[in-house]
């Protein structure tokens, strides 16, 4: 059998390696599911939930948490600066107040009910003081029969 040159080997090594991982990340459970009840960090999924179920009062503290899981965590570097994460603090109300986002994302016939049914979670980074448009996060949050789930990031 003839040997590929190494040059290809390589690149084709490469390509299944991608693949592999790719599959591996993208399971439908993790993607669907902002929880870190599976041992992985959550993450936003970006698309909108078609399935949103109406949230409650009771839902606001889970919103709280979820968002600052969804957050940046520890000390990061920019440039020349520090950005430190630590102290993150999470405020969630609902409806969102981004519906002009929500009318873009979602489908038109949706459009009023996930509007209703997502929450707004703002997490401040205190420690950041330095940046305006550093020191928070915007997250947008439903409830799903899956879960909640983080669906987008306005900031």
């Amino acid at each position: 059998m003839p040997r590929l040159p190494r040059r290809v080997a390589w690149l084709l090594f490469a390509t299944v390696a991608l693949a592999v991982a790719g599959a591996l990340v993208a399971r439908p459970t993790s993607v669907q599911t902002a929880s870190a009840a599976q041992g992985a960090r959550p993450r936003v999924t970006n698309r909108c939930p078609v399935d949103a179920l109406a949230l409650r009062r009771i839902d606001l503290p889970a919103l709280r948490r979820l968002g600052l899981e969804l957050a940046l965590h520890g000390v990061h570097k920019a440039g020349s600066q520090s950005i430190d994460y630590r102290g993150a603090r999470a405020k969630a109300r609902f409806p969102t107040f981004y519906t002009g986002y929500v009318r873009v994302a979602c489908p038109r016939r949706l459009v009023k009910r996930v509007i209703v049914r997502t929450a707004d979670v703002l997490v401040s980074y205190p420690r950041v003081n330095w940046s305006a448009s550093l020191s928070f996060s915007i997250f947008l949050i439903s409830r799903t029969p899956h879960g909640l789930v983080g669906w987008a990031q306005m900031h």
